[in-house]
């Protein structure tokens, strides 16, 4: 009898476990929406008037404009290609990645102080 009752508890506990062991390969849709990551269009936007003020003050110099020019256009180019079939999250880091290097790169140089 008592066997019964423990097989009987079992069973009923059964299904309500089973769906436990089957998880969802794919990532919450909280963690996709990435709500305080800026737009990677914004922030080309605040790299290209850096780099206008910077070529202005004096801080870069007109050849330094030139290549973070071609380095904003070649990450516009890339993000251009990428959206025709959709960003992957792979896709939109490296484009992240890519604006904060440049990002990066232009703020050293105007920071540095000294005239080229």
């Amino acid at each position: 009898m008592k066997r019964y009752a423990i097989l009987a508890a079992m069973t009923a506990a059964l299904p309500a476990a089973a769906p436990a062991q089957f998880v969802s390969a794919v990532p919450p849709a909280d963690i996709l929406a990435m709500p305080n990551q800026p737009s990677v269009a914004a922030d080309r936007r605040d790299i290209r008037r850096s780099i206008r003020e910077g070529r202005r003050s004096g801080d870069i110099s007109r050849a330094e404009a030139r290549s973070f020019k071609r380095e904003y256009a070649a990450i516009g180019e890339l993000g251009q290609r990428f959206a025709q079939d959709g960003l992957s999250l792979s896709e939109e880091r490296e484009l992240q990645v890519r604006t904060e290097a440049l990002r990066g790169m232009v703020n050293a140089r105007r920071v540095r102080g000294e005239k080229p």
